[in-house]
């Protein structure tokens, strides 16, 4: 019997909560009755556990394997809370594509069902609200200041792309983001328009005429507000959130659901640490003025020592990322910073006089708009020297530090911090927030038990919960091992490709459904592409390869619209890809997904364990790949009527003692062994 609510209610009892969220997902509830879905008891258990939670106050751990429904099971009560005890509902996701899930599906069915639910239709008005960093967001203010300095700021590529912002701005821009331009727009040209900046102010700008104003007005007053977790966990880290004697992580008194919560350490990490580029102090020193060019900020207000100035610390940019370059990386990607003092100092004074000459010629110009670009500039330079000094001198012992070499030519040179605990600080700034934190995901847990996770973020008090996925493995999807493929070696990989390559192309080619082949590194990746790329050719089928011109939204597209293709994907594609049908019917894994000791993050961590007598391996390396195996895994079926071939190429799975963990979180228990004799010629 499901019961009917007063149409007048504007609140819920915990109860009454509690008895809605049940009359939704039971057998013959709501939403089967309002939106047609089939009734799955796993999704009613999840619900039941976000909402007593909700209630209690307390934190939630919630695995839910893959066609559950989690988004939904969340959403229910997370809203019907919000709406009833007046406060804001926090939905982080980790990719983009979830993101777009709940605002173009979950949301709009969440409103269908609460308008078909007697006495609930008026609450089915809820506001959501999509938070994305400002510097996404184009400030009308700045582009029109822009338009008018654009002589002096631009070239002539960029006044045309300048011109083509202006003309999307004018026909309505949608949302205002940056995204919604294609193609995007360049960063030199976009920096200079949009809302990060002082001259994008509550004072200057105002929800009607800018698009930074209109997002922000509408997440204050959101009862639903979704944001990815690196801009949550920036948020956190820069210190913004409820004063202290406030509850709440992001907004006074709200509670927090972290989809895809498997991904919070790793994120949490890179974004309450320090990341500093040689591209974006360069960069900001050619805004400030280029003096090849004759453009910049000071191109009209600059006196002769400012552009001297700005002469000078150009030169020390270049001089101190060329050091780092030549001396401190050498012919290493990647190097950890172990001692205090050595890296050069030369570059601080003439960034400092930089900074000081900023302020002097804001503070002597009447035109405010330049006035407060200047200042933001100084602000940022000085941001950078702060940076540089906590990282030359390793302030935080508990940190780590590094030099990196990213870029598609590896020339862009990044100075990078990271907590070596995070659980210490997700802690304090988190869990200790008096609000409630909902964490969810298909991967939390390692031979059912969440300890591994618990760890790494900090949690100590926590409701659990684990429900399996209702789809049918062992009818549907077929598992493969091939048992005598060889270990690549060090020294020379060659032999070791080629028999990836030839393992691959017999796997994928004898399927008339496309394949995933996913890797663990990109050089593995680029050779099988070039290898296999003639041959697909030859049989009239395509082969695609991440970093070979395509998005990874492209090549979803491509994979879906052609049905029988080959995608090779590294990384990103082991998580949150999402393809259902033939178009993906098997799943190749090249190789365990155990991450690279050598990271200066996982060498200071490895260091910890081994003073504390423990083990890296156990407690560090085997659960993280764990979970990533499991996440590859998961790329395969994706809906109840989806039907598969799990490929495992990496016979460490067989020979090896840790080999059992992996083999236990298969999602059936018979598998197939075979060899390359039965499946393919090993070339000459």
């Amino acid at each position: 019997m499901i019961r009917v609510l007063e149409d007048s209610q504007d609140s819920l009892g915990d109860s009454e909560l509690e008895d809605v969220v049940s009359s939704v997902f039971r057998p013959g509830g709501w939403l089967e009755k309002v939106l047609e879905f089939d009734y799955r008891a796993e999704q009613e258990e999840m619900a039941q556990a976000v909402c007593r939670s909700l209630i209690v106050g307390e934190n939630l751990l919630f695995e839910a394997g893959t066609g559950v429904g989690k988004s939904l099971a969340y959403l229910v009560p997370s809203i019907l809370f919000s709406r009833s005890r007046k406060r804001p509902c926090v939905i982080a996701t980790n990719t983009i594509s979830l993101q777009e899930q709940l605002l173009d599906k979950d949301v709009p069915a969440l409103r269908l069902l609460l308008d078909g639910i007697s006495g609930l239709s008026k609450w089915s008005d809820f506001r959501c609200a999509l938070l994305v960093g400002r510097a996404n967001y184009l400030c009308t203010n700045r582009l029109n200041q822009a338009m008018r300095g654009q002589s002096d700021l631009f070239e002539g590529g960029q006044r045309e792309e300048l011109r083509r912002i202006a003309e999307w701005a004018g026909s309505g821009a949608g949302e205002g983001i940056r995204q919604e331009l294609s193609p995007v727009p360049p960063a030199v040209v976009w920096d200079a328009v949009n809302a990060d900046s002082s001259v994008c102010s509550s004072k200057r700008c105002s929800p009607e005429t800018c698009f930074y104003r209109k997002a922000r007005a509408g997440v204050d007053k959101a009862d639903l507000v979704i944001v990815n977790h690196s801009l949550l966990f920036s948020l956190m880290g820069a210190g913004f959130g409820p004063e202290e004697d406030e509850d709440g992580v992001i907004f006074s008194n709200d509670f927090v659901v972290f989809d895809e919560a498997h991904e919070m350490p790793d994120v949490a990490s890179e974004h309450l640490g320090l990341s500093l580029s040689s591209w974006a102090i360069e960069m900001s020193i050619r805004k400030i003025y280029n003096p090849r060019k004759r453009k910049g900020l000071l191109a009209k207000s600059g006196r002769p020592s400012d552009l001297d100035a700005v002469e000078d610390a150009e030169l020390a940019v270049s001089d101190f990322f060329h050091h780092l370059h030549v001396n401190s990386l050498g012919k290493k990607d990647r190097v950890r910073l172990l001692e205090k003092g050595t890296l050069p100092l030369e570059l601080f004074p003439p960034l400092s006089k930089l900074c000081r000459c900023l302020v002097e010629v804001a503070e002597g110009t009447e035109d405010e708009s330049l006035r407060l670009e200047l200042k933001d500039q100084a602000k940022r330079l000085q941001g950078y020297l702060n940076s540089l000094s906590e990282i030359v001198d390793l302030k935080d012992e508990k940190s780590v530090y590094w030099l990196e070499r990213t870029g598609k030519k590896n020339q862009i040179i990044h100075l990078r911090s990271a907590p070596l605990d995070i659980s210490e600080v997700l802690r304090e700034r988190l869990f200790s927030r008096q609000a409630s934190v909902v964490m969810t995901s298909a991967t939390l847990t390692r031979k059912g038990k969440a300890e591994s996770f618990k760890t790494m973020v900090g949690l100590e008090a926590v409701r659990e919960g684990i429900v399996n996925s209702p789809f049918d493995y062992r009818s549907n999807m077929h598992i493969r091992i091939l048992g005598d493929c060889p270990e690549p070696s060090e020294q020379n990989r060659s032999p070791y490709q080629h028999y990836l390559a030839e393992a691959i192309h017999a796997c994928s080619s004898a399927i008339q459904g496309g394949t995933l082949a996913l890797f663990t590194n990109y050089a593995d990746l680029r050779h099988c592409f070039q290898c296999l790329r003639p041959r697909w050719d030859k049989l009239g089928r395509s082969i695609y390869a991440q970093g070979e011109g395509f998005s990874r939204t492209e090549l979803r597209k491509r994979l879906l619209e052609e049905g029988d293709a080959l995608l090779l994907g590294a990384e990103s594609f082991w998580k949150g890809f999402d393809a259902k049908g033939p178009s993906l019917s098997q799943l190749i894994i090249t190789r365990l997904p155990f991450e690279n000791p050598g990271h200066p993050l996982m060498e200071a961590k490895t260091e910890v364990l081994r003073k504390e007598g423990k083990s890296s391996f156990m407690e560090l390396f085997l659960p993280s790949a764990v979970i990533r195996f499991r996440q590859g895994m998961g790329r395969l079926i994706r809906s109840r009527t989806d039907v598969g071939e799990l490929v495992i190429l990496d016979s460490r799975i067989l020979r090896k003692r840790y080999g059992r963990s992996f083999l236990n979180e298969l999602p059936k228990k018979d598998y197939e062994v075979f060899t390359s004799d039965e499946a393919f010629q090993l070339p000459e």
